[in-house]
């Protein structure tokens, strides 16, 4: 195994995989994607026909791949960072780890599981440490008690929390005892969005980006609009909200979805989609952006927010705009979030980032990024993504038109997901430290609620 070296403190301003809100680094003009952005050869299974070995059995794989996953977990429980990693980011998970969030996501990819057994004292007294978390705002800090981190990406904590809860509250000894704290959850949400009139922004223009997103927390939106006049809302905060408020019964005639839908569109790299009088200007160069047109190989696809990509680079557009690269976590995120706002799969936007998807499916790497560097970064995340998106949409293959290829996407996944596994039973991004995913920890965690959605 590869020894992996501690975090550096900057690591933990981004919290999970993908939803960082670094600077995007231009790449000289005319940087296109080079002739490899196509799934690299080995990942053409047609309905997971392993290209002809012998066939892999998806059901068998994905059970021993959970049952190990939890053996190294066992090892992780209560474990304390090393006293070097003082904000806990390679920690282990449970109460004594003051671990929210890696906490949560275990519990999280482990419920319904053949491993997961409600009176597990592992299980119970981690359930219960995060139930005694939840502040009086309805949210879930990064660390209770500890004022550093209050408020610190407590969105994205109590999205997880919120559809963990949600989880819990139809079994065992948690069965219908936790409506309150799902609602204070739902609420906290629902007032952080961009825009909403009860939250810290109720006036913000509707013209300006970050409308209708969800940024890190509700406190950080304030900080910001009074700092540099809007929000850092993106893609990937956005898109951990909408599930949550999904599982958590927001109804369809809600104003939030409308307004989601707004800045969803905004971050879908197609320039039909864009509401006419809307500009958006990319950080790095500050020009112009110009979503991508059909015939592009970006177009459909998402970016990190309406201003921001992930992907390094960009075209550069004869009118002096430039056009941002798509790349996959989003565009799944994307298709997702459509999905459970409101849309139906027969409309535009949806139509195109599935378009995008299926123009781009591979298990191998993240599509969209463009440098060979960037192929596997925020990889775990991306299943997670991936699963999450496809799961929801409701399909069992994903066709792949332009090559005639038919790919059953749960067993791909888990196929990938169980080549990838430790000996030690978790599994970690050997190639990229960002986004935490030199956390076995987390990547276990990512691993097993990817998994979850391949049944």
């Amino acid at each position: 195994m590869k020894r992996i070296g501690l975090a550096t403190a900057g690591l933990f301003i981004v919290l999970l995989a993908a939803c960082g809100g670094g600077a995007n680094n231009a790449a000289p003009a005319g940087n296109q994607a080079p002739a490899g952005n196509q799934p690299p050869a080995g990942n053409e299974t047609a309905c997971g026909g392993d290209n002809g070995k012998a066939e892999f059995d998806a059901v068998a794989a994905r059970n021993a791949a959970v049952e190990k996953a939890w053996g190294f977990l066992k090892t992780q429980y209560n474990k304390a960072p090393d006293p070097a990693d003082r904000m806990g980011l390679l920690s282990g998970w449970g109460p004594k780890t003051m671990n929210v969030p890696y906490t949560a996501l275990v519990l999280q990819g482990l419920v319904g599981s053949s491993v997961w057994k409600s009176d597990d004292p592992m299980i119970k007294d981690s359930v219960e440490w995060l139930l005694a978390a939840q502040e009086t705002t309805g949210a879930w800090s990064y660390m209770p008690g500890n004022d550093m981190f209050k408020g610190l990406r407590a969105v994205y904590i109590t999205s997880i929390m919120a559809q963990l809860l949600v989880d819990l509250n139809g079994m065992d000894a948690w069965k219908g005892k936790l409506d309150g704290q799902i609602a204070s959850a739902r609420d906290y949400l629902k007032q952080s969005q961009v825009g909403n009139p009860e939250g810290p922004a109720p006036d913000y223009d509707e013209k300006t980006t970050g409308y209708g997103g969800w940024a890190y927390s509700k406190e950080e939106i304030a900080e910001s609009v009074d700092k540099k006049g809007k929000p850092p809302a993106n893609m990937s905060t956005s898109s951990f909200a909408i599930d949550a408020l999904h599982a958590c019964g927001v109804e369809e005639g809600d104003p939030l979805w409308e307004k989601a839908l707004t800045f969803l569109k905004r971050s879908q790299n197609a320039g039909e989609v864009q509401e006419e009088g809307f500009e958006a200007i990319e950080k790095g160069s500050g020009k112009k952006i110009k979503m991508a047109e059909k015939g592009s190989q970006d177009y459909g696809g998402a970016i990190y927010s309406e201003e921001t990509s992930m992907a390094e680079g960009m075209q550069e557009n004869e009118d002096g705009t430039v056009t941002l690269f798509s790349y996959g976590s989003m565009t799944y995120n994307l298709l997702r979030s459509y999905i459970f706002a409101g849309l139906k799969k027969d409309s535009v936007p949806v139509q195109l980032a599935w378009g995008w998807i299926q123009r781009n499916y591979t298990v191998e790497r993240v599509p969209g990024f463009r440098a060979a560097a960037q192929y596997e970064m925020g990889l775990y995340y991306y299943f997670l993504s991936m699963a999450r998106t496809l799961d929801a949409f409701g399909v069992d293959a994903v066709e792949e038109p332009d090559r005639g290829l038919k790919h059953d996407w749960r067993a791909d996944i888990i196929k990938a997901l169980s080549d990838r596994q430790q000996d030690d039973g978790s599994w970690i991004n050997e190639k990229h430290d960002r986004w935490q995913e030199n956390s076995r920890t987390l990547c276990t965690a990512y691993a097993l609620n990817a998994l979850r959605h391949t049944k």
